[in-house]
């Protein structure tokens, strides 16, 4: 009798620990599981670039080798600025905005004819390209892509600004003899008057804040969300609002010695 149950309590022991140890195998596969398909739904781009900058009217007529006093009058075209690069990468989408300018005054520079184009560069294409291909946190990929979605998306430049037609404009500029078109020697490059002459420098890094986050949006391609963020380190302190139109005029030629 005695020998049974020790017998029996050896049996319900042994299928409790049995229970026990497929109890904690299953438990801990589901833990497994659940790390294994944890992946990130979302990522970011940051995309930067080099420019000069000022916040000094001496600096922008140094740099600049033509400035010219005039109206800007409507776009002329858009074109791929990549396919007319000496860096032309295959597939890169760069657009340029060609305005007409009419010519006043040359306050800088070399003749200039009195109607001249300029180029605004005004965004970049970016292909984002999202597929179910698997990585682990280490960035070893456990399982190869079958699936690939790709989506195309503009980056507008966050220097532009669209020109007003019929205002009056003093631009400091570079010129392009290759493809006859000038374009900005560096930021700002235009200034703006109004009916009385006074003067408004445009630029979009005027007491730039880059905590504000303003040049950032975000694309979504099938679950995946991309959010496209334009870095810029630069600001500017605007030094030139307010002034007339004939003072700015005399400074550039005085400092560009020109008579």
């Amino acid at each position: 009798m005695y020998k049974h149950k020790v017998i029996k309590w050896s049996l319900c022991l042994l299928i409790f620990t049995f229970l026990i140890i497929i109890g904690k195998t299953i438990w801990s596969n589901t833990d497994i599981a659940e790390v294994s398909n944890v992946s990130s739904n979302s990522e970011t781009i940051v995309l930067s670039k080099t420019f000069k900058t000022t916040n000094h009217l001496s600096e922008m007529v140094e740099e600049a080798d033509v400035i010219v006093l005039g109206k800007y009058d409507g776009l002329h075209s858009k074109w791929n600025m990549a396919n007319n690069s000496s860096y032309e990468i295959q597939g890169e989408d760069i657009e340029g905005h060609l305005f007409n300018f009419h010519v006043k005054e040359i306050l800088k520079g070399d003749s200039v004819e009195n109607k001249i184009l300029i180029n605004h560069r005004y965004s970049e294409s970016l292909v984002l390209e999202e597929s179910n291909e698997v990585i682990d946190d280490n960035g070893i990929i456990l399982k190869g892509a079958t699936k690939v979605f790709t989506k195309k998306v503009k980056n507008k430049d966050p220097l532009y600004i669209k020109p007003n037609s019929g205002d009056t404009y003093i631009v400091f500029l570079k010129e392009n003899s290759k493809l006859e078109h000038f374009y900005p020697a560096l930021e700002p490059f235009m200034i703006q008057f109004d009916l009385r002459d006074i003067a408004q420098l445009k630029s979009n890094l005027i007491d730039w804040d880059k905590n504000k986050n303003k040049y950032k949006f975000e694309v979504k391609v099938k679950e995946k969300t991309f959010y496209i963020e334009n870095e810029i380190d630069s600001t500017i302190k605007d030094n030139i609002s307010g002034k007339k139109l004939k003072d700015i005029k005399d400074f550039v030629k005085r400092s560009s010695k020109m008579k």
